[in-house]
């Protein structure tokens, strides 16, 4: 082997070698977050369920709250799943629709949520033919 081609390889392995160690370096303050909230999502299955129905709960509470700005929200069935919240049922307005969403957003631990609520008109009566 001559002196040039040793010379060649031995870059090529230097290079490889940095490349490899820049990968093994620890992350930055920026992406210490995006980490952490992965190591949060390690939480058995069970603490899992109990957070996402305890999630759930506290929008439930939220909304026995707002019945004084006149959101009727017991015909909304709320599904959280680490943050991300989805609203399906129905109520008597649009006004409504929108703040169950808000409301829903303001609960401290939502990430986002999604709505499925639609607008249905209450019947007046029983049994109406």
């Amino acid at each position: 082997m001559n002196a040039k081609t040793l010379l060649a390889l031995m870059g090529a392995a230097a290079i490889v070698f940095a490349c490899l160690d820049a990968q093994a370096q620890p992350q930055s303050a920026g992406s210490n977050a995006a980490a952490q909230a992965a190591a949060g999502s390690s939480q058995t299955p069970a603490e899992l369920k109990a957070a996402n129905r305890q999630l759930a709960r506290d929008i439930r509470r939220a909304f026995r709250g707002a019945r004084a700005q006149g959101l009727r929200a017991s015909n909304i069935t709320i599904r959280a799943n680490n943050g991300v919240v989805t609203l399906t049922g129905s109520v008597p307005t649009a006004e409504q629709v929108d703040l169950a969403t808000n409301i829903a957003k303001g609960v401290p631990g939502v990430a986002s949520v999604t709505s499925r609520v639609a607008v249905r008109k209450e019947l007046s009566g029983r049994g109406s033919n």
